[in-house]
């Protein structure tokens, strides 16, 4: 097994507006590429709502509490709870709590980092711009949601 894949190598980290991440496992599957992170979402934070062409991910909380919006609904995950993040599906990871969530993420297909379509960003980065009537209700959802961190 190889620790390193295009993009992404076991050990790397890195800190984001949400909070931080760090690569802890890579290699290939039946499903091709994977790569596994342990993603820590600060306290009354999100990260942005996007889709991927080319992986699926699923998500288990470690320890917190994990807020999930997938397409147009909104899950709550606890610890030892998971959820699967289908290719083309519009999600995000807020955590609604004042203590760290602790994210398993293990990417499943093609991960690369430019496969990221983000739709709205609450940090200032670049975003898709879409009709879709999918990624307008998302959007709904995903103010909703940042209405609610804000109010923390």
């Amino acid at each position: 097994m190889t620790n390193t894949l295009e993009g992404y190598v076991i050990g790397d980290k890195d800190t984001r507006p949400w909070g931080t991440y760090e690569v802890t496992d890579v290699g290939t599957s039946d499903k091709g590429e994977f790569c596994e992170k342990l993603i820590i979402v600060s306290p009354a934070n999100i990260l942005s709502l996007q889709s991927h062409d080319m992986r699926e991910e699923t998500w288990r909380v470690v320890e917190g509490t994990l807020t999930v919006i997938l397409n147009d609904s909104v899950i709550t995950l606890q610890a030892g709870e998971e959820i699967f993040i289908p290719k083309g599906s519009i999600h995000a990871m807020a955590n609604l709590s004042d203590a760290p969530c602790h994210v398993f993420e293990r990417q499943e297909g093609i991960c690369r980092e430019e496969d990221i379509h983000r739709y709205l960003d609450m940090y200032g980065r670049d975003v898709a711009q879409s009709e879709s009537p999918i990624v307008m209700a998302s959007l709904e959802v995903y103010k909703d949601t940042l209405q609610k961190i804000k109010a923390l």
